[in-house]
């Protein structure tokens, strides 16, 4: 499906090639990592010239990557793969960002799929994930985390409404156990058009009429701005 988006995309755009963000094909990522990479370095020069006391930091997703006895190495390279690069990097900036939706478990004979409550993405719900991700990327890059996104897309809010006090307990105690959490940013406000899927997706706080713009609260909405007026 990405592929043939990003082919659509560049046939729309009159143009030879076309790229998003967020689909990368594997033959191109050397390219962009070392392009981004460039321009983090950059932006953050130029930041710094200006107002030295701005704190910059870079945003990466992360799953939770969970080994199983014998899925040690399993994890170890899709870590190395798909993090260590970007928190490396971080390991000079004043934060890193961490985005994180799912947990991903490794056994010794490839990725293997726990039993549980599937969301809208078909991951199955793992509160505990953000803990982890957050865990993992304030021990590798050693700065302060803000998480950039979480959150959860299901068309079933009461799943969105028992996960989200669910996970921000987890990070909570990451916080009492002296990791620097710098604040949570929940995604997403209201449901949106996501890059790949459109407006099927669900993820949001408040859902919205498409013709008319009207804007509604879930439960779930209720639940989150009750957890932040007790914290």
């Amino acid at each position: 499906m990405k592929t043939e988006m990003l082919a659509a995309a560049t046939q729309r755009a009159g143009s030879d090639r076309y790229f998003a963000g967020n689909v990368i094909p594997f033959a191109a990522q050397d390219q962009f990592q070392e392009a981004q990479t460039l321009a983090h370095l950059a932006a953050k020069a130029a930041i710094k010239s200006r107002r030295a006391d701005l704190p910059v930091g870079l945003s990466i997703a992360i799953a939770d990557e969970v080994a199983l006895p014998g899925g040690e190495a399993r994890r170890d390279a899709k870590r190395a793969a798909a993090y260590d690069h970007w928190l490396r990097l971080a390991v000079a900036d004043d934060f890193i960002g961490v985005q994180n939706y799912e947990r991903i478990v490794h056994g010794p004979d490839g990725e293997v799929i726990p039993e549980g409550e599937v969301s809208g993405m078909g991951t199955v719900i793992e509160p505990g994930s953000l803990a982890g991700a957050v865990r993992y990327a304030f021990e590798t890059a050693g700065v302060p985390v803000l998480v950039s996104e979480h959150g959860l897309q299901s068309d079933d809010d009461t799943q969105r409404a028992a996960f989200i006090p669910a996970a921000l307990d987890a990070l909570a105690a990451e916080r009492a156990a002296g990791v620097p959490v710098l604040g949570y940013c929940h995604w997403t406000l209201m449901d949106n058009f996501e890059w790949i899927f459109g407006y099927g997706p669900k993820p949001g706080l408040f859902s919205v009429e498409r013709a008319t713009f009207e804007r509604t609260a879930k439960p779930s909405a209720g639940v989150y701005a009750e957890y932040v007026r007790r914290a």
